[in-house]
């Protein structure tokens, strides 16, 4: 009798045990995302200038709001370093280019949410361009010049094959990888190329006949010129002739994690657009910009082509290479 006591007092420790062990985890749960103990992480590539600032805690404080969620913006060096985080979880939200977002969508399960904005547009291009009294004296030389400034004019298809490139940096989207695809699919190969750090140098290099053809950016263009009044094939500014415009790339896109849960993902959208308005100079002087668009996959389509045309570049260089 005794032993049957014995055992049920320790089957009822064990059933208690557990029991309580139960409640513990309950209670001890996992914090819901969005909350003061788990706060919706966004990360930024890093900013000196933006941590000694009061504009993050400002526009932080405008989101929380307008949301309902605490949030916590991390700096970090880079952004591949924006894209790790997103990949592995740790990060909610985070703002990249879209070239980073297309190269880190393809291994893992990103999507991007808003576009940023500058004068209301979401997308900038490359726009290429040539001193206007070399290409002018070209173009007489060779009985050219009732013909357009384009690309296709076999002219210019001819002696770009023998004249030098500038563009502005190798690790640029707008000012050396998106130009260069885009002559290479006309079958246009500069016999040589520089990089002349910036698009101001560009310029430069065409002044001082370094250079026969420069790549600069768009947004460059309207800010450096600000009364052309339109970009296209022919156009003169300056002491510059544009010589062909490529398609379009979105700016910065701020991606988000697809693990976020749907009602946060719409209030975070909601609570940007709510807060560029509210917090437009706080919003300026974080992302570079003057507003948001909700994003659409459909404008990455040349960004995607720009992918692989890379992806396919390093293949051929590594059978190279073996």
């Amino acid at each position: 009798m005794l032993c049957k006591f014995r055992k049920f007092k320790s089957l009822l420790f064990v059933i208690m045990l557990l029991t309580c062990s139960s409640c513990v985890k309950l209670w001890l749960g996992t914090p819901e995302i969005g909350s003061k103990s788990y706060p919706i992480e966004f990360y930024l590539a890093n900013s000196y200038y933006l941590k000694e600032n009061d504009s993050i805690d400002n526009f932080q404080k405008c989101l929380e709001e307008k949301t309902g969620y605490h949030l916590k913006f991390n700096f970090v060096p880079d952004e591949k370093a924006v894209l790790s985080a997103l990949q592995r979880g740790n990060a909610h939200f985070g703002l990249s280019s879209a070239l980073g977002y297309i190269s880190a969508a393809e291994k893992s399960s990103l999507k991007s949410v808003l576009l940023l904005t500058k004068k209301g547009s979401a997308t900038n291009r490359a726009i290429i361009v040539g001193n206007s009294k070399f290409w002018k004296s070209l173009m007489i030389k060779s009985n050219q010049i009732k013909r357009s400034f384009i690309l296709s004019n076999e002219t210019i298809i001819k002696l770009n094959n023998e004249l030098t490139m500038a563009y502005s940096d190798p690790e640029s989207v707008i000012g050396f990888l998106l130009p260069r695809m885009f002559l290479f699919q006309k079958d246009i190969f500069p016999y040589a190329a520089i990089f002349a750090g910036s698009y101001n140098s560009v310029l430069e290099a065409l002044n001082e006949n370094l250079a026969n053809l420069g790549a600069i950016s768009e947004s460059f263009l309207e800010k450096k010129y600000p009364n052309l009044s339109q970009i296209q094939a022919g156009v003169q500014f300056g002491d510059y002739i544009i010589i062909a415009v490529t398609p379009s790339l979105p700016s910065s896109t701020i991606i988000e994690n697809q693990n976020v849960p749907a009602q946060i993902s719409i209030s975070i959208i909601s609570g940007f657009d709510q807060c560029t308005h509210k917090n437009s100079t706080e919003f300026k002087k974080i992302f570079d910009s003057d507003g948001v668009l909700k994003s659409n996959e459909k404008l990455f389509s040349v960004t995607k082509e720009l992918y692989q045309f890379q992806q396919e570049n390093i293949r051929v260089l590594t059978k190279q290479d073996n």
